[in-house]
């Protein structure tokens, strides 16, 4: 009877293993594999083992002191199936995608513990270790795996490289702290009207995101390309500019945003000047907003290349932009070139939020620069640009209330944006301004200042703040005055929902501003 409990507590074990390993990978790959960054999750997240050990150390106690127990071992096993059937329940924001790569480091980790699993029949403790073992095995699986994975990289990206060298568009590449995905949008639909165009689908901005998308969806047909180009530190913008070549280069910020990654605001511009350097340096011309001329790196390369560095923006800037609000939240949007190249242009544009102004003059300009031709025709592109997903896009169906979905938002600009258009949305409509917010992340040193700085801005425009994990903003949660904001405090945007279905009117304006992946949305008790 011993062995058969035994064997029905091994059974449990290797269902938990295989679900827990599952869990931590999907973890694993929201961190991109990288292992540096997936140790720190470990404890901010607590993808530690805490349920299953404690279930099976309390079992290996009662058995010392009562000897081995057919019944202790079947309730240990009951216990583990309660606790996987718990853990299977979870629905993350963003689920592991079971692609090759994560398959074979899955497989590899799994092989990894097999040898403490099997020990784990005859000293029940290597049970525990086992289970504490898991998330370092998918660190050394991807390891020893990494010179196969990049072999297998190298290769597509060389086959990407030599299409996109073939068929051979005009390349164009946007980066920026914030912004660079919706200007990368707005730039598609405006240019469009002067001849197809490709550009990578939602947020990829890397190599291997290009690659992929070049791989499977370039065509003969596209006259442009537009590769959005993500920094993860410096010189990551000069690899993206090696491989897409590009000769036209916009820069849509500065800013705080991933200072955690970079470790200073200096090292930002540096990473984001790689994109000038190098368009302007291949004879190309790169638009900048105005603004990112207050970091060195910019100034020195606008000082260098003169004309071929076009900056906009509001004033002492070589386009001029001026804005005006229209019915309904959106623009009608001026711009003036100081040097006369360009006759001054008007347009409207239908997207919500202030940042947006700078986001569609800087896909303009860079649209007139290459077909000037189109100018006449702006303004009938311009209208119908399409709302981008989840980046302060409206959902409103009558008789509701109407939603604001910023949810991909991530820096401190398009966050006091977002909210004063929410302010300004639901007075219009008579009703509440209600915010739903985990704040923002990858600020590193800048955390506290940052979400105090937010605060404050909340405490002006809003009536109802919906506080998401409010252990990770503190700052936030404490800057909130609360005898003029109702604060409520959520453990998750699934929480924070159903409170709201509960008490949510329908002139009422909720925003739902920058939704955070599992990993840093809050804490798991595994």
């Amino acid at each position: 009877m011993i062995i058969l409990a035994k064997l029905i507590v091994m059974g449990a074990l290797g269902y938990l293993l295989q679900t827990r390993l599952r869990t931590l990978l999907a973890y694993f790959q929201q961190e991109e594999y990288d292992g540096a960054r997936y140790v720190g999750a470990l404890q901010s997240v607590r993808l530690y083992d805490v349920r299953a050990s404690a279930a099976i150390l309390i079992a290996l106690v009662i058995m010392l002191m009562t000897g081995p127990s057919a019944v202790v071992l079947l309730i240990l096993a009951a216990t583990l199936g309660a606790i996987i059937w718990d853990e299977k329940r979870y629905r993350f924001k963003k689920p592991l995608a079971m692609t090759e790569r994560a398959r074979r480091i899955y497989l590899l980790a799994a092989a990894f513990l097999v040898l403490p699993f099997l020990i784990s029949f005859y000293w029940l403790i290597f049970a525990i270790i086992t289970i504490q073992l898991a998330p370092f095995a998918l660190i050394a699986a991807n390891q020893v795996l990494a010179p196969f994975q990049q072999r297998i990289n190298d290769k597509y990206i060389v086959e990407a490289r030599e299409k996109l060298a073939r068929m051979d568009p005009q390349r164009i590449g946007i980066t920026g702290s914030f912004g660079k995905t919706t200007v990368k949008h707005i730039l598609a639909e405006i240019l469009e009207g002067s001849a197809p165009v490709f550009y990578s689908r939602g947020s990829i901005n890397t190599v291997l995101g290009l690659t992929r998308h070049i791989r499977q969806r370039l065509q003969w047909s596209h006259k442009y390309f537009i590769a959005e180009m993500g920094a993860y530190g410096e010189g990551s913008i000069k690899r993206l500019c090696d491989f897409a070549q590009p000769t036209l280069g916009i820069v849509t910020a500065v800013g705080d945003a991933h200072t955690e990654r970079f470790g200073s605001i200096e090292a930002i511009a540096r990473a984001k000047s790689e994109l000038v350097e190098y368009v302007c340096s291949n004879n190309g011309t790169a638009i900048i907003n105005v603004d990112v001329l207050r970091h060195e790196p910019f100034a020195k390369l606008k000082e260098q290349y003169g004309k071929q560095v076009i900056s906009v923006g509001a004033q002492d800037a070589d386009v001029i932009v001026n804005a005006q609000t229209a019915a309904g939240g959106g623009w009608t949007i001026g711009l003036h070139w100081v040097d006369g190249s360009h006759a001054d242009v008007s347009f409207d544009l239908p997207l919500l939020g202030d940042h947006n102004v700078m986001n569609a003059a800087l896909a303009v300009v860079l649209t007139l620069h290459v077909d000037p031709a189109l100018v006449d025709d702006l303004p009938f592109f311009t209208k119908t640009v399409s709302q981008i997903p989840h980046r302060l896009q409206k959902v409103e169906n009558p008789g509701e209330p109407l939603i604001l979905d910023d949810a991909y938002n991530a820096n401190e600009l398009g966050f006091k944006s977002a909210v004063a258009t929410m302010h300004d949305l639901a007075k219009e409509r008579g009703g509440r301004a209600i915010l739903v917010t985990p704040g923002v992340a990858e600020l590193g040193l800048e955390h506290d200042a940052v979400h105090a700085r937010l605060a404050q801005t909340c405490n002006d425009f809003c009536d109802t703040v919906y506080v998401v994990n409010p252990s990770r903003i503190r700052s936030f949660a404490d800057g909130l005055d609360r005898g003029q904001v109702k604060v409520i405090e959520v453990a998750s945007f699934y929480e924070a929902r159903a409170k709201i279905d509960a008490d949510i009117q329908a002139k009422d304006v909720v925003l739902y501003e920058n939704d955070l992946p599992d990993l840093l949305e809050e804490q798991r008790f595994l």
